[in-house]
């Protein structure tokens, strides 16, 4: 029988050992960094124009734009892009009154406005107070003329507007005092 020697088992490698590895794993590992490396170099050379558009879903005006473009449908006397561009219900909160209407032409006189002199309004100022996806805020500062062009009425209101179907509507207003909207 022939003798069989037994050898102690190998101790860990000390940091001052050489470490022997098999040769054919460097050239799995030389192939990956050969591939990184010239996809890398390759990029450069390749020009990819990518647009990130992510506004896709983004409503066509912005909260103040819509404001101004109600102020311009007002000065029209226009019910109709009025009605299109505010939330059903629409209400008014003014001073103390507190008022809810099916629809924005239910909350406005124009035949009571001109009677009190209304020619015309005109926004002297607006600001973004806040908003998110869903809501915004926007104050104005405005005033309404008389047909010899003098200022009749400043106020301040805010507008509450929700984005609905990719739309900023103004669902809204808010003012510390009464405007008089023709009804009174």
């Amino acid at each position: 029988m022939p003798k069989v020697t037994q050898h102690a088992p190998t101790p860990p490698m000390s940091p001052n050992q050489v470490f022997r590895y098999d040769y054919r794993k460097p050239l799995v590992i030389n192939m990956k960094r050969l591939l990184l490396l010239t996809v890398f170099l390759l990029s450069g050379c390749i020009n990819i124009d990518v647009e990130i558009n992510d506004d896709i879903e983004s409503p066509e005006l912005t909260p103040i734009q819509t404001v101004a473009q109600y102020v311009e449908n007002f000065n029209n006397a226009d019910l109709k892009a009025l009605n299109d561009s505010s939330g059903t219900p629409f209400f008014w909160l003014m001073g103390d009154d507190r008022n809810v209407y099916e629809k924005y032409a239910d909350s406005v006189d124009f035949a009571g406005l001109i009677g009190k002199g209304w020619s015309y309004s005109k926004i002297n100022a607006l600001e973004l107070v806040y908003e998110d996806e869903k809501t915004a805020i926007v104050h104005m500062n405005f005033s309404r003329y008389n047909a010899k062009d003098e200022v009749i009425l400043t106020a301040n209101a805010n507008y509450l507007l929700i984005n609905d179907s990719y739309q900023w509507k103004i669902k809204g207003g808010f003012a510390p005092s009464r405007i008089t909207v023709g009804k009174d």
